[in-house]
């Protein structure tokens, strides 16, 4: 009997080594993640759309101007809102005139094509026209003939 008690407790005793080892080298509790840095809130694109080109009309009842940009005219709205500027100076929608060359941007609202800036381009400065023809010199004075060579001295 002796033997079997000897035997429990060398069980006993591998159990308690075993459990020990076992708890120092269980993984710990799982760590959480670190919480992710808060983004920036997300912006949308305001949509503005270039119109750069050439008023073809101004209706300032209506509040509307037609801007040939490229190949195609567009119907502009203008409002409160709209920054008009010619010469460097706010102006009205009346001020401007057709052929006025211009750099405007719009956004859509509500299926209208809403101005947000209308900038009239700077005339640009003219071309000096080509000078005239410069009248004819005077003749030059007949060219002198050239003096006669030197006679050669005869070779040895």
């Amino acid at each position: 009997m002796k033997l079997h008690h000897a035997f429990i407790a060398g069980l006993v005793a591998c159990g308690l080594v075993l459990a020990q080892e076992a708890a120092t080298t269980a993984p710990a509790a799982p760590v959480a993640p670190a919480p992710a840095p808060a983004k920036a809130p997300v912006v949308k694109k305001t949509g503005v759309k270039p119109c750069n080109g050439t008023v073809v009309s101004v209706d300032a009842i209506a509040n509307t101007i037609i801007i040939k940009c490229k190949k195609a005219e567009d119907t502009l709205t203008v409002n409160d809102k709209t920054a008009i500027k010619a010469g460097g100076k706010v102006v009205a929608l009346a001020d401007l005139k057709a052929d006025t060359k211009v750099n405007a941007s719009y956004k859509m609202e509500e299926g209208k094509k809403v101005a947000v800036k209308i900038t009239e381009k700077p005339a640009a400065p003219a071309k000096p026209k080509a000078k005239e023809v410069a009248a004819p010199a005077t003749p030059a004075a007949p060219a002198t003939p050239a003096a006669p060579a030197a006679p050669e001295a005869p070779a040895k």
